[in-house]
């Protein structure tokens, strides 16, 4: 457990970023599809159901970049953030999910010139993806990342202050670390 405390701020970030990445592939691939008589298949994709989707990822990557160098009081404010934002994210998935079919009959009707029952005789098939859950787990990760962060943060070691890592034990100046060759920096 202890070693898992110390890893704290890099199982955040990941946690943050893979919420990013899943929600982003949810948001560009299709949640359903119909296949016409004729061949063509229409397909509705996340972003156009759920616009807001690639937002809210983008805003999971942004957190995830921010965590690493917030302060101890920041880290609690990321962290709620995180927690309200993967849960709009799955609400956001779970109202968009309703809207598959509509949004294929809109498509048949646009592509076929009928609408209502009359659709039925020129589709072949109509199909639904697992790309929505994709954009639901993004939320889940979100919001699991986010009760790490608040659970966690307090214990995260904290960074040391900019000055602090030009000095050098000895002298203390980093002009004699590069005269003698080493890299103060580090």
């Amino acid at each position: 457990m202890r070693s898992l405390l110390a890893r704290g701020r890099s199982i955040a970030t990941a946690g943050m970023l893979l919420a990013a990445a899943l929600g982003l592939l949810a948001a560009t691939q299709p949640w359903g599809s119909a296949t016409l008589l004729d061949g063509r298949v229409l397909a509705a994709t996340g972003q156009e159901l759920a616009g807001g989707v690639t937002v809210m990822a983008l805003a999971c990557a942004v957190l995830a970049l921010l965590l690493p160098i917030a302060g101890r009081a920041w880290r609690y404010v990321l962290g709620a953030l995180a927690a309200l934002l993967g849960t709009a994210l799955v609400a956001h998935v779970q109202g968009a999910r309703a809207g598959v079919a509509n949004a294929l009959e809109a498509r048949i009707a646009e592509a076929t010139g009928l609408a209502g029952t009359a659709q039925g005789a020129e589709v072949a098939a109509v199909g639904a993806t697992a790309w929505p859950d994709a954009g639901l787990a993004a939320g889940a990760v979100a919001v699991a990342a986010a009760a790490w962060v608040l659970a966690s943060s307090h214990r995260w070691p904290e960074r040391a202050p900019r000055a602090a890592r030009y000095e050098r034990t000895g002298s203390g100046l980093a002009w004699d670390a590069m005269d003698d060759g080493e890299d103060p920096t580090r």
